[in-house]
């Protein structure tokens, strides 16, 4: 009678020894499974993020050519030298921003900067102001001695920048045509390809 016990005993152990080891089995492959799936996801997860990124900065660039443009209409003049971040703001639903400014509400020159001038493709540092941001748009236009422009102007992305003292929003960073040539030639845009948003679409071509 004991035997038989003892042999029903041992039975039962290998049993649950093969159960656990099989269960073990399957927990390794379900793992491999999943490890699998997420190498097959992330990546597609990843390039829809910058789909949905580069659309926003599109749509950033867009609306601030759009405002400029109509200040320019407004005014029939291009923004002094470092002011057009400025002088869009009535026309990006910023008034009450351009109002704060215009009336200094702030002495120490501490204006949150519009949303349309962070580029999402980019990485974002304080300027010389701490807690205020740079603009991450330029405008690219060829002034003339006597105030006139020639090839008409452009709003596009900065290059990829560093972590360095750059001047707040509000002095709108603006180059040459020329500039913008050596930019496109030798310092990688923001997005896919190295490439730059532009108000006339992505560029170099």
């Amino acid at each position: 009678m004991s035997d038989f016990s003892s042999d029903s005993r041992a039975g039962c152990e290998d049993r649950a020894q093969l159960q656990r080891g099989a269960s073990l089995v399957e927990l390794l492959v379900v793992l491999f499974i999943i490890g699998l799936m997420m190498g097959l996801l992330l990546p597609a997860l990843q390039g829809a993020r910058n789909r949905v990124q580069a659309t926003e900065c599109e749509n950033n660039v867009r609306q601030l050519a759009l405002g400029l443009a109509q200040y320019i209409d407004a005014k029939e003049m291009l923004p002094a030298p470092g002011q057009w971040t400025v002088a869009v703001l009535p026309y990006i639903e910023q008034r009450l921003l351009a109002d704060a400014m215009k009336n200094h509400a702030d002495a120490g020159g501490k204006y949150p900067r519009p949303p349309l001038m962070k580029c999402p493709m980019q990485n974002d540092y304080e300027s010389r102001l701490r807690t205020i941001g740079y603009c991450h748009y330029s405008l690219v236009v060829d002034r003339l001695p006597n105030g006139l422009v020639e090839r008409g102007w452009v709003i596009q992305d900065r290059p990829c920048l560093e972590e360095r003292s750059e001047p707040p929003w509000y002095v709108g960073p603006e180059i040459r045509y020329s500039e913008q040539e050596e930019l496109f030639s030798n310092l990688e845009g923001p997005h896919q390809a190295g490439q730059y948003m532009t108000s006339n679409g992505p560029q170099p071509q």
